[in-house]
């Protein structure tokens, strides 16, 4: 196994919850195992070139790395590296939230996003930022913790713009646009005491019988049939609570077939019967 040997890097004290943290290390050739992690991290290789074998989905890959070639391991991956002779490389360990907010200041979707691993990279401004990492961590980080928050936040900006992979999310759902659901609503209150047949109802939206129904759904919440039975029971709650009627002429004046029929809608909706209603009102 391949000994590794902090050079520099970020205070041992630093928190395990910090955005950033980074570090120069030395390693002596033979394979390094590199275990899952729950922060992103990149491997800026340092120095003069080295030949490289990455293990990757069971397939081993060996390549010359040369200075300013990157390796990007995203949180939760691992790798094993076998280097033939001593190199020096700076690991960089980003917390997926500071990557989140990057993506979310650029207007993406985080939830949406992730990193696939990659064996070697060629960026100039990950590699810019990378330098400017590794001079800080040499003199001592004289800048502090906000110099490299902002290092790295610039960086994950660059991991978002550049090697993000936009997850396919849920289709969204497709509504009637407001003009022609108000078109439709507006046709059923004004006739709920008679028919609404629903061809007439789809004409009225300009659409087709299938596609009316699934819209309707969709924008409404319940299927036609349900929104026309909520509004017919509000309707007669309405004219219940008036008392100017006797329930049988309720029952047609809000569109139900017969009284039985609309103290049946009324009970399962409301709870309580027609005859309650109608005594409130008194």
């Amino acid at each position: 196994m391949a000994a590794i040997e902090p050079l520099h890097r970020t205070s041992t004290a630093a928190s395990a919850s910090a955005p950033v943290l980074a570090g120069i290390y030395s390693m002596t050739a033979g394979v390094l195992e590199v275990s899952a992690s729950l922060r992103h991290r990149l491997l800026l290789h340092i120095g003069r070139p080295v030949w490289t074998a990455c293990l990757s989905d069971r397939l081993v890959h060996r390549q010359l790395r040369h200075e300013g070639d990157i390796a990007l391991l995203p949180a939760g991956s691992q790798a094993i590296f076998e280097r033939e002779s001593p190199s020096t490389v700076l690991i960089v360990e980003l917390s997926p939230a500071l990557v989140q907010e990057a993506a979310l200041d650029m207007g993406f979707d985080r939830r949406s996003l992730m990193l696939e691993p990659e064996r070697q990279l060629r960026d100039g401004q990950v590699e810019h930022i990378g330098w400017a990492l590794k001079a800080e961590l040499e003199v001592g980080q004289p800048n502090g913790r906000p110099y490299l928050e902002g290092l790295g936040l610039a960086l994950s900006a660059r991991l978002v713009s550049r090697y993000a992979i936009r997850r396919p999310g849920p289709t969204p759902r497709l509504t009637l646009p407001g003009g022609r659901m108000r078109r439709v609503t507006d046709y059923i209150e004004a006739n709920l005491d008679g028919d609404l047949p629903l061809r007439r109802l789809a004409k009225i939206a300009g659409l087709s019988l299938s596609h009316f129904k699934t819209l309707f759904r969709h924008t409404a919440g319940v299927p036609l049939h349900q929104y026309v039975i909520r509004r017919r029971v509000e309707r007669a709650r309405l004219l219940l609570a008036q008392g100017d009627l006797p329930i049988n002429q309720v029952a047609i004046a809000a569109g139900f077939t017969h009284q039985s029929h609309m103290a049946r809608h009324v009970r399962r909706l409301l709870g309580v019967s027609p005859s309650d209603l109608l005594n409130r009102g008194k």
